[in-house]
Parts: C-alpha cells; sequence; structure tokens
C-alpha cells in the first residue's frame, strides 16, 4: 500500500479559527449526557468553501468525492483531550471512499464500526454518510480507550447504514474490506490510495471504483456513471465494450474483464 499524501495532524484544529460557516444536514452530537464527566468546546463549521482554510491542500480530495459539510470540536474526557472531527459527505459510498485513502498502518479495528481503523494517535471510521476522525496528542493507553468510548458514542447517534461495498467485491470478507479495499471516484482518490494506477485511468471521470490488491492481483471494481464514461474507459485501453461477452474475457494484456452489469466491469490485472 502506498503512502498516503493527505494526512491529518493534530496541529491542523488551529490552522482555521474564524471559519463559522454553517455545514448543511444533520451532524450525530454527543454531549455529558453519552460521555459523563466530559466537556466540550464549542464546534466549528466548515462548507465547501470553508474547508480550504481548515485543511488546505487537502480539501480538493474531499470535494473529489462528494463533500457536504464538517464539524470539528475539542472534548476533554478520561484526563485527556480530543481532537473530533465530522465530515458529511453525500453518501455512505464517499464516506468509505474518504476514510479508504485516509486509513494508514492500522493496528485494529474498532469494535462498534463496520469500517474502522486505529492508531496510538487516532480513531477513524464511517458509518452511513459521515467519515469520524478522532485525534489524540500522547498515544498512551488510556487515550485509546477514551477515543474508542467517544467513538462508539457518535456511532450510536447515526441511523444510516453502512456502505455496501461487498456488492462491489463479491465474496471478498468485512475484513479484508475493511483494511484493504480503496474506493475512488477521480485521480486525487487515486493518488491518494493507489498512485500505481494513476495511469489505468488516466484523465477519466464519472466513476465509482474499488480496488483490491492481494496475493499479486488487484482486482478493479468499476461502476461507471453512464455508456458514455464506459466507452471511454474502453477506449484508453484499447478494446470496445462490444468485445465483452457474456462470461469473462481475457485480453492480450492478461488482464481478464467480466461484465457484471451494462456500466458496470469487473477487472482483474495481473
Amino acid at each position: 500500500m502506498t503512502k498516503r499524501f493527505y494526512l491529518t495532524g493534530y496541529f491542523l484544529i488551529f490552522a482555521y479559527i474564524g471559519s463559522t460557516a454553517q455545514a448543511p444536514d444533520y451532524f450525530p452530537t454527543v454531549s455529558e449526557s453519552d460521555l459523563p464527566g466530559a466537556t466540550f468546546t464549542a464546534p466549528r463549521t466548515y462548507s465547501n468553501t470553508s474547508l480550504f482554510g481548515y485543511i488546505n491542500g487537502g480539501a480538493e480530495l474531499y470535494l473529489e468525492y462528494g463533500f457536504s459539510g464538517a464539524r470539528v470540536n475539542e472534548i476533554t474526557y478520561m484526563g485527556g483531550t480530543y481532537i473530533l472531527e465530522i465530515y458529511r459527505m453525500n453518501g455512505p459510498e464517499e464516506a468509505f471512499g474518504i476514510f479508504s485513502v485516509s486509513r494508514f498502518q492500522c493496528k485494529s479495528i474498532p469494535s462498534f464500526a463496520l469500517f474502522g481503523c486505529q492508531t496510538a494517535y487516532q480513531v477513524q471510521f464511517c458509518s452511513g454518510s459521515f467519515y469520524v476522525n478522532i485525534i489524540n496528542n500522547s498515544g498512551n493507553r488510556n487515550d485509546s480507550i477514551a477515543s474508542l468510548k467517544i467513538g462508539e458514542a457518535i456511532v450510536k447517534k447515526i441511523k444510516e447504514k453502512p456502505a455496501q461495498i461487498d456488492y462491489y467485491l463479491p465474496g471478498t470478507s468485512p475484513e479484508t474490506i475493511n483494511r484493504h479495499a480503496i474506493l475512488v471516484k477521480g485521480q486525487l482518490g487515486i493518488m491518494n490510495g493507489v498512485q500505481e494506477l494513476s495511469e489505468y485511468f488516466g484523465e477519466l471521470s464519472g466513476y465509482t471504483a474499488v480496488i483490491l490488491q492481494e496475493e499479486g492481483q488487484t482486482h478493479l471494481s468499476i461502476r461507471f456513471n453512464d455508456k458514455e464514461k464506459l466507452e471511454a474507459f474502453a477506449s484508453l485501453h484499447s478494446w470496445k465494450p462490444d468485445d465483452l461477452s457474456p462470461g469473462s474475457v481475457i485480453l492480450p494484456t492478461g488482464d481478464t474483464i467480466t461484465r457484471i452489469s451494462e456500466n458496470h466491469l469487473l477487472i482483474k490485472i495481473r
């Protein structure tokens, strides 16, 4: 897995204090009734434009996936202070996508979320349309426990179902998807998650691709927005959609393509 180009850090909380733009729609909210003894700073909210003030250099990635708004505040709890970032995306797939290119070197998976990642300094997960990032500045065991309690309290407030990524990769275990699958919608996602495939997609847009690399093979499940986008992808690789007969087709390159619906391909790259 290539190193991520976009990282969220503890210091970023101070990068832009002046933004008070109201992010649209609902955000899951926790209070002292959910976390006894906790105190909370007033949240700062960010829209498409003001997000650049908070994560300048990373905002474009969120916008490519489909960003609706963000809310950030600090929580003091169990003797530690934590930064809570909640990003509302346009849907569960978009939330999984930004999670999939943000996770890095996960040590464990939080039990409260289908898709999550925990390191010493960070707990991140996606649930419904939300990508959540909880950051601490010590990396000790107490902070890890507190971060998990905060995350669990937030998940209980989210009623949406998680993204159905197994639709793209039938038969793949949830743990494999959680740890290794990457969802991309454009060049920025590819550069942050699977840089080595940037030329494979070229400058194309109008698709959702879930990518899984394992055992010397790369599995691509690509759903195009329409027939024209599929034809543009086929042209990039010097074949035509009509070349795809029922079942699987092995190209001269050795790649195997299966057309699972009119505008959805499953590709195995050797």
